[in-house]
């Protein structure tokens, strides 16, 4: 199944796709859903992904040294209690809007130290992304009951 951006940084003058965030409500199926994000990253030649679920946030970098996902590559992964601050135990919306808005403050200009495990991954590959960018999600946040 193809990849459904949680959310998306797009360049203000494209559609060009910068970073790609999957969050995901769980750890359970975390294999499937970092193929699906680096198939993505690869067909849509998107440099940065990121895959945060309520335990962990992973980093990932496209080196563009082959149009495959292989050529993608995880590049840290931190705690994402320590990266968001967070509660441990969201629901997958609330974390949605959680991820978002870190990277909306991101782009406004907010610094702060981050855990040492991501801080290279998140100053070269996160930042440079979201800096003057378009944040945004990559799809409706409400969930239908019943």
């Amino acid at each position: 199944m193809p990849l459904q951006p949680s959310i998306v940084v797009t360049s203000p003058d494209s559609p060009e796709v910068l970073l790609v965030v999957k969050v995901q409500g769980s750890a359970a199926d975390l294999g499937s859903a970092e193929t699906e994000l680096k198939v993505y990253m690869a067909r849509m030649k998107c440099p940065a992904g990121m895959l945060v679920t309520p335990e962990q946030a992973r980093f990932y970098r496209n080196h563009y040294t082959d149009y495959t996902p292989q050529t993608v590559e995880m590049i840290g992964e931190c705690p994402t209690i320590d990266l968001l601050g967070a509660p441990e135990k969201v629901a997958e919306p609330y974390l949605e809007s959680f991820v978002q808005e870190w990277l909306e403050d991101l782009s406004g200009g907010a610094r702060r130290s981050w855990p040492s495990p991501v801080r290279e991954a998140i100053e070269f590959s996160v930042l440079p992304m979201v800096a003057g960018s378009h944040v945004r999600a990559g799809g409706p946040r409400w969930r239908r009951a019943g």
